[in-house]
């Protein structure tokens, strides 16, 4: 992935004010953050046809609830295309959230099947494990394609292959890693968290089970076992007993803060419960969720002790298994940030809520060190605190636990206060709100994010939900890290034509075979290609090309009316010109 930011379908993002049920904000995607929510001038909403409900999530304030719909083109999603609505107790709709793309058309055909998608992937990853293959449509491309997922007990690969021409366009790992005796001697109550069964007590209760992987990589194991229910082998390997003490325990403390906090009830979405194995392979210095339980490693004695003595690590993960319940934020990029981030705020929310709390992350896995992330700053263990550091790199899926430092941050200053800890970055400060208002907003607009959500969506969707007494605190937040107005503003981009850009000329279209179309033109230099309808949006290809060209799936005998745009970008990838030239009509 590039510095530049990759151009967005001109999708529309709803927002409604908080004290009319009956009015709606429509916004574009390409900048869903320029709002000021309270201000804007209110419009009539009314769900599209397209969209059909997924899931409903209960919100952290008592009686509201998330609805979140998808959008689909025939039996294909709609990538990225959900609509959340936040209603009360009494059933009054407050405000939408998400992204919708009106008019879309497909620019490909569908010409293999699930089963020769799943194949090509099994051709990466092998056989072994549980697939699902869904069909989707790429808004920006306009382009169907297949995600298939390869779940096993130690990976989760996630393909995208064309569903015309069955070439992978994009791939990567989603596994997000990441009275007894615990890790560091402290004594554990386990009372009503063990059962008595065949004559041996278990790690098992109604709620959560843990399990003892015995070094090894095949999960869940064999489920914990002791024989006076005092659990007190010792050993950082098995089959010692503290790292499983701590799991279980530790399970328990985060099932009950998301059940009471935040009214998610783990057995909605995982009707097993909390299921969590401990140690994990040998010498493994990772933790991570696989899609349907905890797995932790017992560190490898020299850097790190074992990977579930740490109750913000535990939170972390289980978290995780919040984000694929609602929001199922994508493991990659920013998208992929903003998930390990989440995970990082509610592992830290847990623990200030069970003792005294701190803002660093998994310091008590770490035998010779202060923690693998610093919220408070981020800079001290090498991971960006404001926007202009962000990694743009491909290593880490994109970054994901490197650019989480700056949503860490931007949490952190909402809870405390002050101004960015790098002093080349500070700005004016934030007046802080306290943890627990911080954490209860993150949760509620966090799990309502589309999946491809970005860090300005997240912005947008954080305004959406804070009331009056904090709203200036989480746009001072925003801003001491680099996500203003100015970053995360927008509108409709201008048709108008720009100078500054590459010239536009010989644009043209023609028809193809049965209802396909094709729309051209040249520039003078190499720059993307963009076409948008005034009936049906933006298409847009990021390849930089002096010749440029889209086909459509269109309607017979329909008239179409567009606009062709191109971009230039400098070495850094920065947009320094554009050029918007029509409108033109194509007769199909």
């Amino acid at each position: 992935m590039t510095g530049r930011e990759p151009m967005r379908l001109k999708s529309v993002a709803f927002a409604i004010m908080a004290t009319v049920s009956s009015t709606i904000y429509a916004l574009p995607s390409s900048a869903p953050s320029r709002i000021q929510i309270h201000h804007n001038p209110a419009k009539s909403f009314t769900l599209p046809v397209d969209v059909h409900p997924i899931k409903m999530v209960n919100l952290a304030k008592p009686g509201h609830q998330a609805k979140r719909y998808q959008q689909f083109v025939g039996l294909a999603e709609v990538w990225g295309a959900q609509l959340t609505t936040i209603t009360t107790a009494s059933g009054q709709t407050l405000f939408v959230i998400g992204k919708h793309y009106p008019g879309i058309m497909a620019t490909n055909d569908v010409r293999i099947s699930a089963a020769a998608a799943k194949g090509i992937a099994m051709m990466k990853v092998g056989g072994k494990g549980t697939w699902k293959v869904t069909l989707a449509l790429h808004p920006r491309d306009g382009r169907y394609f297949y995600i298939t997922e390869n779940r096993r007990d130690d990976s989760r690969w996630i393909h995208w292959i064309d569903a015309e021409t069955g070439v992978i366009n994009n791939a990567y790992n989603a596994l997000t890693t990441g009275s007894g005796i615990g890790v560091w001697g402290q004594s554990r109550d386990l009372s009503g968290l063990t059962d008595y069964n065949r004559g041996r007590f278990e790690m098992t209760a109604p709620r959560l089970s843990t399990y003892d992987a015995g070094g090894k990589t095949r999960l869940p194991g064999s489920i914990a076992t002791d024989d006076d229910n005092l659990w007190d082998r010792a050993g950082r390997t098995s089959p010692g007993q503290a790292a499983l003490v701590d799991a279980h325990y530790y399970a328990h403390l985060a099932d009950k803060y998301f059940l009471t906090h935040f009214n998610f009830d783990w057995l909605d979405y995982y009707p097993q419960g909390i299921r969590s194995s401990a140690h994990v392979k040998r010498n493994y210095n990772n933790a991570f969720w696989n899609g349907s339980q905890m797995a932790y490693g017992d560190g490898d004695g020299i850097s790190f002790t074992n990977m579930s003595g740490d109750l913000d690590v535990v939170g972390h993960e289980l978290a995780h298994g919040i984000t694929e319940a609602t929001s199922n934020l994508i493991y990659q990029n920013e998208s992929g940030a903003l998930n390990e981030a989440f995970s990082d705020i509610m592992g830290t929310s847990l623990e200030f809520a069970n003792n005294s709390g701190n803002w660093t992350i998994g310091e008590d896995i770490m035998l010779y060190d202060d923690g693998i992330r610093n919220m408070a700053d981020p800079n001290a263990d090498g991971d960006p605190s404001h926007y202009a550091q962000r990694y743009t790199g491909s290593g880490d899926n994109g970054g994901v636990h490197i650019n989480s430092g700056i949503i860490n941050h931007w949490f952190y200053l909402l809870s405390e206060g002050g101004v960015n800890a790098n002093p080349d970055f500070q700005g004016q400060g934030v007046i802080g709100v306290g943890q627990q208002t911080a954490v209860e907003l993150v949760y509620d607009a966090f799990t309502s994010l589309t999946p491809d959500a970005r860090f300005c969506d997240a912005r947008a969707a954080t305004l959406a939900f804070a009331d009056d007494a904090i709203l200036t605190s989480v746009i001072e937040a925003w801003a001491e890290v680099g996500l203003d107005e100015t970053q995360c503003g927008g509108g409709n981009e201008s048709q108008e034509n720009n100078t500054d850009g590459p010239l536009i000329s010989s644009v043209g279209s023609e028809k193809l075979k049965g209802v396909k179309f094709r729309i051209f033109w040249t520039t003078d230099v190499a720059s993307t290609t963009e076409v948008t309808f005034t009936c049906c949006g933006s298409y847009v290809n990021s390849a930089l090309t002096t010749t440029h060209s889209y086909s459509f799936n269109g309607s017979k005998g329909a008239t179409y009316q567009y606009f062709v745009t191109s971009r230039l970008y400098d070495t850094a990838g920065n947009e320094i010109g554009a050029t918007t030239a029509g409108p033109f009509t194509h007769q199909n």
